[in-house]
């Protein structure tokens, strides 16, 4: 045999027995973002063992060794796969988009061409990240950076201005440690968003005192004027209230504000007109029952009194007009002075009472005064608007404010407020509270209970 016969059978030996070592199956490490697996192959490069195992390679991910290297038994094979990453800028509203298999939130910023300032802050989901942090792989991640604004704070002549990435001016002020009241004023909203360099204007609160009802309010207010202080104090002037100084003027050197309560009642003083004819009462006949001699009617004078109340004491009283509320008809009559104490049967017992008259009952209570979007719990007698509260006519009230009486269906109350009635009909207004209001559109019979007072008008205006 020629050598050169030998050394061709001895290559060819060396290459069967090279494939057979090669087609014998290895055990590799294969460490896929982070998460280590075995992988048994008989691939004879990296990139045949990414294969066996279902991967394909993109062009932004990390491959170590590379792809076309050959693989040894034993060997790690390490791939971090890039992922989608969308990073929103704030305040600019920029948005930027790229494809990394970087894992640190700073170097991803780099790659997007961006920079992370002193104060400017990272979150990921809307949680706080550290930008050396390393990321898992997710497939999608969302950064948010939020760059610092400058913020110009002035108060009490000073200045002072702070860089910040808060959300809102409240949440700057607060991680710097100014720490504004509720009663504090300042002269943007501390909801403002930080969107671009702010400036604001503290104004601290100083103790203000109400003097109102008896009584005395202090609160800390930051308010310039008398109206804005009584506003922060929940106080309103209603109808003829004023303050001192004047809602308009601006807080005294003492920040001391007096509410004076005005309240104006208009009373009607009746006065029966006699007949020309012979006009006589009769001692001997029931209240409100009459005996005619000769046909004819009452007629009646009103007058009318305005009284002025501040701070519940009067301190005027005037008389505005007087007028016949009603022509006298010539006649000759015998009315009814006389009451009669008879009883009824009540839920609360015998009830005695001494006159019962037709009348058209109403109810209201505080949030129910026909007036869109006005509530008021205080009647013409100061009591609270509640059940057993009853309403009448200015014309009624003059005369029986205090008097107890009795309505079916309802039950026992005081005449201690005032309503604008029903023109040409008897008629009361039954009071409640808002929780328990019952309407009420209906005649009923209202008995005047005992004890009689000693004034009693003989005919109801």
């Amino acid at each position: 045999m020629s050598r050169k016969f030998a050394l061709i059978a001895a290559g060819a030996v060396l290459l069967v027995i090279l494939a057979l070592l090669l087609a014998i199956p290895r055990t590799v490490k294969l460490v896929v973002n982070g998460q280590s697996q075995p992988l048994r192959t008989r691939a004879l490069t990296v990139d045949g063992a990414l294969r066996q195992a279902g991967l394909v390679l993109s062009a932004d991910d990390r491959l170590d060794p590379a792809a076309s290297a050959l693989l040894k038994p034993g060997a790690t094979i390490r791939l971090e796969q890039a992922q989608a990453v969308t990073i929103l800028v704030f305040p600019s509203g920029e948005i930027v988009e790229l494809r990394s298999a970087q894992r640190r939130p700073a170097y991803l910023l780099v790659e997007a061409g961006l920079t992370l300032g002193e104060h400017d802050r990272l979150s990921l989901n809307g949680l706080p990240l550290d930008a050396q942090a390393e990321l898992p792989y997710a497939g999608q991640v969302l950064l948010e950076l939020r760059q610092a604004v400058a913020v110009t704070v002035r108060e009490d002549g000073a200045s002072r201005t702070l860089q910040s990435s808060a959300a809102m001016l409240g949440q700057a002020l607060w991680e710097a440690g100014i720490r504004v009241q509720a009663a504090d004023r300042t002269s943007l909203p501390l909801d403002t968003p930080l969107d671009q360099p702010l400036e604001v204007q503290i104004e601290r609160a100083q103790p203000v005192k109400v003097q109102l009802d008896g009584r005395e309010i202090s609160l800390p207010s930051a308010a310039a004027s008398v109206a804005e202080a009584l506003q922060e104090a929940g106080v309103s002037l209603q109808g003829l209230d004023y303050s001192l100084p004047a809602e308009d003027e601006p807080l005294p050197a003492d920040r001391a504000i007096r509410v004076v309560r005005v309240r104006e009642e208009v009373t009607l003083q009746q006065t029966p007109l006699p007949y020309k004819n012979t006009f006589q009462p009769d001692a001997n006949t029931e209240l409100d029952k009459r005996s005619i001699v000769t046909p004819g009617e009452f007629g009646v004078q009103v007058a009318r009194q305005r009284v002025r109340y501040e701070d519940g004491v009067e301190v005027a009283r005037s008389e505005e007009d007087k007028w016949t509320a009603k022509e006298p008809r010539d006649q000759v009559i015998g009315y009814g002075t006389q009451p009669v104490v008879k009883t009824i049967d009540s839920p609360y017992g015998a009830l005695e009472y001494y006159r019962a008259v037709d009348v058209y009952a109403t109810s209201y209570s505080p949030c129910r005064l026909g007036v869109p979007n006005y509530c008021n719990s205080v009647t013409a007698s100061g009591q609270t608007l509640r059940q057993g509260i009853a309403a009448v006519t200015r014309a009624w009230y003059s005369w029986l404010a205090g008097q107890r009486v009795y309505i079916p269906g309802y039950g026992i109350a005081v005449i201690a407020d005032t309503g604008g009635g029903i023109p040409g009909r008897y008629w009361i207004d039954l009071g409640y509270s808002d929780a328990d209001f019952v309407s009420w559109h209906s005649t009923v019979t209202i008995y005047f209970l005992t004890p009689i007072p000693a004034s009693v008008p003989w005919i109801l205006p």
